[in-house]
């Protein structure tokens, strides 16, 4: 009796723990806040200072130009990369120009990824532009962005 007590206490406890997470310190369910910036301060903190390269022959984007929802956007890129040991996108990072968090998404790549491809839904508020950077391993960016219209009430 007291072995079938112990394990239902442990799974319990292990139970406890998973919605609980402050009280093992893991962020199973506890999401942080996302951070507010200006697209200047988010395109800063990525490229580091870092002039970037017009990217529009590299990056291929598949953005609609008119979303039916504001709240997901597909937003779909391929970066034209051998994506070999010593020749490879590094991350792509997608950010908006007009949102209150202007970091929609950053991925980080190696070479086992075998293409630099990334697709994500993200959410607009207004009429903006969307912009992607593609940094490659020798530290080199390069940038493309698109215009997409959304309607006006179409996020909150």
């Amino acid at each position: 009796m007291q072995r079938r007590n112990f394990i239902k206490g442990s799974l319990l406890l292990a139970a406890a723990g998973l919605f609980n997470p402050e009280l093992y310190h893991h962020r199973l369910f506890a999401f942080e806040e996302a951070i507010e910036m200006s697209y200047a301060e988010a395109e800063k903190e990525f490229t580091q200072g870092t002039k970037s390269l017009d990217g529009s022959k590299l990056i291929t984007l598949d953005i609609p130009k008119r979303p039916g929802s504001a709240a997901t956007v597909p937003v779909e890129i391929h970066v034209d990369s051998p994506m070999q040991k010593d020749d490879y996108i590094r991350s792509i990072a997608i950010l908006t120009t007009k949102n209150k968090v202007n970091k929609a998404v950053i991925a980080e790549f190696t070479p086992a990824n075998g293409m630099a491809y990334l697709y994500a839904n993200i959410k607009l508020g207004q009429k903006q532009d969307v912009v992607v950077f593609a940094k490659t391993d020798k530290g080199v960016i390069y940038k493309t962005s698109q215009k997409v219209y959304v309607a006006l009430s179409g996020c909150d």
